[in-house]
């Protein structure tokens, strides 16, 4: 038994595709590392802060100290983050606010399509669909049909005529 092997055009319509791992962006991948490294550091400095003297300067340090030191750090860190929880909780609460409000005043009302376009896809469609599968009313009086597999759509057949036609999908 063989496999099959996909090719590039079968893998990109199978898979998500990421700009990080494409060949070139280099500000994105730059931008996200430095992001990356910046927030590891922020996670493990304060454990450092309070670790450091304790482990390198043991005969200078009184422990008890240290100790405090920790416990204040991670109350800070606990004011810190609910704080920061507080924040993200009021910005999802607004953004959900004035997304539906969006959607309500302008998506529901306004038309977010050209007509043309989309009469003239329509026209497209119904073409392609009477040459393959026979006129409009014989096709919607038909309670059972049997395609044969060489009439059969692939899932690109839609974009490949609206493209072949001029009106591409966006």
């Amino acid at each position: 038994m063989t496999e099959k092997k996909a090719t590039r055009t079968e893998m990109n319509e199978e898979f998500i595709e990421d700009a990080f791992f494409e060949k070139g962006h280099v500000w994105l991948k730059v931008k996200q590392l430095l992001v990356t490294i910046l927030a590891w550091i922020g996670l493990l400095l304060p454990f450092g802060l309070v670790l450091f003297p304790i482990l390198f300067f043991k005969d200078k340090v009184i422990v008890f100290d240290a100790f405090q030191t920790a416990i204040r750090l991670f109350q800070l860190m606990d004011e810190f983050l609910l704080a920061a929880a507080i924040f993200i909780v009021i910005f999802f609460l607004v953004l959900t606010y004035r997304n539906n409000k969006r959607f309500k005043n302008l998506l529901q009302k306004k038309k977010t399509y050209d007509e043309e376009i989309l009469d003239t896809r329509k026209e497209i469609l119904e073409q392609y669909f009477t040459e393959n599968f026979g006129p409009k009313a014989k096709r919607e009086a038909t309670k059972f049909i049997s395609i044969p597999e060489e009439k059969n759509m692939q899932t690109s057949t839609i974009r490949d005529l609206y493209e072949k036609n001029e009106v591409p999908l966006k």
